[in-house]
């Protein structure tokens, strides 16, 4: 899961770890098979499930210290904002160049001028409070 609430949501008596998680799965079902030729666009590693055909992806932004450097996602809000992290208040205003009737090159521009802007690093760990509900930020 992607840790979007408060600050005290996250605290350590309320998170739960992927190691945490594989090791609960695997308690019930055996150890968890890697599937790293399974991608989507997105950040999750999968596994399947032995015996079964079914597979559980898991979201490490919290576990994994490189998680960052492999995310891909530019997020769309319901106002018209293009947040270049969910972990990040930055946030860039399309609706100015869509009404300004910016042409196709200056908006592809546009995006890759918030994807340049994407931390390094997200918030998630330094007292984050998202601002917004992900129903808003998109995702």
């Amino acid at each position: 899961m992607m840790p979007v609430s408060t600050r005290e949501v996250l605290d350590e008596e309320n998170f739960m770890s992927v190691f945490e998680a594989r090791r609960l799965i695997e308690g019930r079902y055996g150890k968890l098979i890697p599937e790293p030729e399974f991608q989507t666009n997105g950040p999750a590693s999968y596994y399947q499930i032995p015996g079964r055909h079914q597979r559980v992806g898991f979201i490490g932004a919290m576990t994994n210290l490189h998680f960052c450097e492999s995310c891909n996602k530019l997020r769309l809000t319901c106002d018209g904002k293009l947040r270049p992290c969910l972990g990040s208040y930055l946030e860039f205003d399309i609706m100015k160049p869509l009404r300004a009737g910016a042409s196709d090159e200056e908006l592809k521009q546009f995006f890759l001028d918030v994807v340049d802007r994407k931390p390094e690093q997200h918030d998630f760990r330094d007292n984050y409070k998202p601002g917004r509900k992900m129903v808003a930020i998109g995702g």
